[in-house]
């Protein structure tokens, strides 16, 4: 049976709330959980169009302790996106031993926030809500390595978001987040007969955003499966990531007072995959966010699906 990599789109939700939410408004360039299924294991030669929707929802936002957010009298926000990814796995081509793959992936979200900012009374709470779509901030892997043996894949290589997507300082809700990121990857999976476990770590570093002279944290995300092949080009299980960003936000070069906005989270929940012959297959999968600070917590669907030239 033939399986297929799920791969990262670039969701971003950039809010107009710098030290309320962990990272610059809350969002990060790396949509965390879209790397869970057969992260190690790289595509076969050719040309790979891969089609991405997620739908997250959160009617939540957690503090640094993790109780409800007071900075926000109301706080709910829906990110509907759809995703392209193109991706290349050169024939013929090996460095040390490993398969070479080049990818591109353009998000499209429609993001909806509906928010406001608490102020002491008599004055009426601030209202920050928005809307907005179209281009969102594309991402290129030029270089990714496959490692590969009757069981165990590995794959390491590294990616680039780029500030492409739409930014305007006096908007409450953005389609782009104004600045670069720069990430380091490395997945692996492990397919022993019937069974199928695959993990992936990836570290980002952040780049400032010019007009507003923000840096946010250092991230680290670890995306995880682990399930069962049931026949018929069936298989199923549970998914999900654990995220936590290891430095502090900055602002004109100073860290953000408190807990430097530093934000964690965790999700786990089902997946369902149909591999339709070696050209074609499907994931479904939910994830439920858990003991979330500094952010929003919610859970995120995704339908992902692949077609080989």
């Amino acid at each position: 049976m033939k399986v297929f990599r799920l791969s990262a789109l670039s969701v971003v939700l950039c809010f107009a709330v710098h030290h309320a939410m962990a990272t610059e408004g809350g969002g990060s360039s790396y949509p965390v959980g879209v790397e869970t299924n057969y992260s190690g294991l790289m595509l076969p030669e050719g040309q790979h169009v891969l089609l991405y929707y997620q739908h997250y929802a959160a009617e939540r936002a957690a503090d640094g302790g993790g109780s409800d957010n007071a900075r926000f009298a109301r706080f709910g926000m829906r990110a509907d996106v759809l995703a392209l990814r193109y991706s290349h796995v050169w024939s013929g081509i090996r460095i040390a031993g490993a398969q070479l793959e080049s990818r591109v992936v353009l998000p499209l979200p429609s993001l909806t926030l509906d928010l406001a900012i608490a102020r002491p009374a008599p004055l009426s709470p601030l209202d920050k809500s928005g809307s907005a779509s179209g281009v969102g901030d594309i991402s290129v892997a030029p270089l990714l390595l496959g490692w590969h043996s009757p069981s165990l894949h590995q794959m390491a290589g590294f990616e680039l978001v780029m500030p492409s997507g739409a930014y305007d300082v006096a908007r409450n809700l953005n389609t782009g987040r104004n600045y670069w990121q720069a990430a380091l990857i490395y997945g692996l999976s492990w397919m022993p007969q019937s069974w199928e476990a695959s993990a992936r770590i990836r570290y980002g570093v952040n780049g400032r955003n010019a007009a507003t002279d923000y840096r946010s944290g250092d991230e680290l995300s670890l995306e995880f499966s682990g399930g069962y092949r049931l026949g018929g080009g069936w298989s199923a299980g549970v998914n999900g990531y654990v995220y936590r960003q290891l430095s502090d936000d900055r602002q004109a070069g100073l860290s953000v007072a408190g807990d430097g906005n530093r934000a964690s989270v965790n999700a786990l929940g089902p997946y369902l995959a149909w591999s339709m012959g070696p050209r074609m297959g499907i994931v479904a999968k939910y994830q439920q966010e858990s003991s979330a600070k500094n952010r929003a917590e919610g859970g995120r669907l995704w339908v992902q699906a692949r077609y080989a030239f």
